[in-house]
């Protein structure tokens, strides 16, 4: 396909002597934004019509692309990523590979193979935008690539060039044809992951082969009936539910938790849902975390003695349960990458098991 013939508004640009053809992220494959058309082609995770319903942290919060993906295939042997943030906080304790960076990973036989992180190479000013233009070369022959958008940074406009006179296809669907939401905290955004793609959330889907859609909020996951419903609004494949840790009390996730479930099984009778509570960290918090999780519990304890055969319990407790408990945090909260593969590891079991996947 070459969109040059199709749309003559798709222009080139030439990088180190090397002509691109760029296109938009939409024209290529763009998941993890179900309101994307709605909101006017922005990078923007919730609808902006129903920005009032939420506090200003939360609508700043849903223009960080966590969950973007784009997804393609081509047998240009170069790619450009091109285009500007918006003013993004800048967190001393994630690598700017992870908050800003973009993961390109090429698709093969059922999994993905990192290829390359594009990232900006010196510290932005957080108040400002700030322009980007990414190079990186590509591996021969005709691949399918999905290249994951920063989990912390918003992105304010983006291009992908690949080199003019290349074949550019559309991937293949997915084998789980429907979305995969993840709703809950910094955790499921992303915090503290070294790259976009080494998040939960990414990793999951990734081994399920199934899109994701990203809600995690940092701090502002607080199981607003207002965000269930806007959960219910969607065709999903699964719901991960995992909000715990940004309730502020034991009392607050106990009087939000069932009613919150209660909304997406109301609109969704069969829709499997993973009820996840969070990772036991740090021994100080042993009766909160114990508190939470019991709750959790009790949520999922009461659908299935009322016959829901669709929900599922990922006991958080026991995630980091083989490892000495410092290691696979940055902060005895925010996972590294040993924390986040070792909580994929302990829910992929579950969701597998939800989807139909054995």
């Amino acid at each position: 396909m070459d969109l040059k013939k199709i749309d003559t508004n798709f222009a080139t640009c030439s990088v180190n002597g090397v002509e691109f053809t760029m296109y938009h992220p939409a024209d290529l494959g763009l998941e993890g934004f179900p309101w994307h058309e709605e909101n006017e082609h922005k990078f923007t995770r919730l609808p902006e019509k129903k920005f009032s319903l939420f506090n200003e942290n939360l609508q700043d919060l849903s223009k960080c692309t966590a969950g973007g993906v784009i997804r393609f295939c081509t047998n240009s042997k170069a790619i450009l990523l091109k285009g500007s943030y918006r003013p993004f906080w800048i967190m001393p304790h994630m690598a700017m590979a992870g908050q800003a960076g973009f993961d390109i990973v090429q698709w093969e036989d059922g999994k993905g193979i990192f290829h390359a992180n594009l990232q900006i190479d010196s510290i932005p000013v957080a108040e400002k935008k700030w322009d980007f233009e990414f190079t990186a070369t590509l591996p021969e022959g005709m691949n399918e690539y999905r290249i994951f958008m920063p989990l912390y940074a918003g992105v304010e406009h983006l291009e992908i060039g690949l080199e003019a006179g290349s074949t550019v296809e559309r991937a293949p669907i997915h084998k789980i044809e429907k979305p995969i939401l993840f709703y809950g905290s910094s955790i499921t955004q992303g915090g503290c992951a070294s790259r976009p793609s080494n998040c939960h959330a990414a990793l999951l889907s990734q081994a399920v082969d199934a899109e994701q859609i990203n809600l995690g909020f940092s701090g502002n996951a607080k199981g607003e009936k207002e965000m269930a419903e806007l959960i219910a609004s969607l065709d999903l494949s699964c719901f991960v539910m995992d909000y715990d840790y940004n309730a502020p009390t034991p009392e607050h996730l106990q009087e939000t938790h069932e009613s919150f479930f209660k909304i997406i099984r109301e609109k969704h009778p069969d829709l499997p849902v993973v009820m996840v509570s969070r990772c036991f960290t740090n021994p100080d918090n042993l009766e909160d975390t114990t508190k939470r999780r019991n709750i959790i519990m009790q949520t999922y304890s009461n659908a299935r003695a009322k016959g829901d055969k669709n929900v599922y319990f990922v006991d958080g407790m026991n995630t980091f349960a083989q490892e000495a408990i410092e290691w696979p945090t940055v902060d005895r909260c925010h996972p590294t990458d040993l924390g986040f593969y070792l909580m994929t590891k302990r829910i992929l079991p579950t969701l597998k098991q939800a989807l139909g996947i054995f």
